[in-house]
């Protein structure tokens, strides 16, 4: 490579990387020399707060109702499976097969429902969450804007925080 190419490729990765760092020092400026983050504690906004806790009493209502049916159903099949276990020994092998067969069937389809379940469950709590903070939204925006607050982040999230940085306390007391 000439001296000429040589030259002209470190004034393009010069210019390069002038081109790259511009942008980036603008962004920088931009951002305020001093960041304040706080926390809210939202398990503690869905069960402490009066809208909280009619949505966790609507997910527990169904929660219970839903674990009610898998019971009964499990009941039966541990009822059916006893039924069986007594009758083995005078049952012929092929009706005890079949039997055995149409009981493993329904544990399957046992283990079907309970997964069913729990992923409805798991829907219906995070909707619930979703309701919540559409409902919270506004009022985390307004606390944020009244401390002088960049950004705030559930308390999960963190692994530790300045305990005077926890804005739960004034998110719960306003949340009907």
């Amino acid at each position: 490579m000439s001296r000429f190419q040589t030259a002209l490729s470190v004034l393009g990765v010069a210019i390069g990387l002038g081109m790259v760092t511009a942008p980036v020092t603008g962004l920088v400026d931009a951002v305020p020399a001093n960041i304040k983050i706080a926390t809210i504690n939202l398990e503690s906004t869905l069960y402490e707060t009066p809208a909280g806790k009619r949505a966790s009493e609507a997910f527990d209502k169904t929660r219970k109702a839903k674990q009610a049916e898998l019971d009964k159903k499990q009941k039966e099949l541990q009822k059916a499976a006893a039924e069986l276990d007594k009758q083995s020994a005078v049952l012929k092998p092929d009706v005890l097969a079949e039997k055995k067969g149409r009981l493993e069937k329904q544990f399957v389809e046992l283990q079907q429902v309970y997964v069913k379940l729990e992923r409805d469950l798991a829907g219906e709590r995070t909707k619930i969450i979703q309701d919540l903070l559409k409902k919270a939204g506004p009022i985390i925006e307004d606390i944020a804007k009244s401390e002088g607050v960049h950004m705030i982040v559930d308390q999960s999230a963190v692994l530790w925080a300045q305990p005077d940085l926890d804005l739960t306390a004034k998110l719960n007391a306003r949340m009907k």
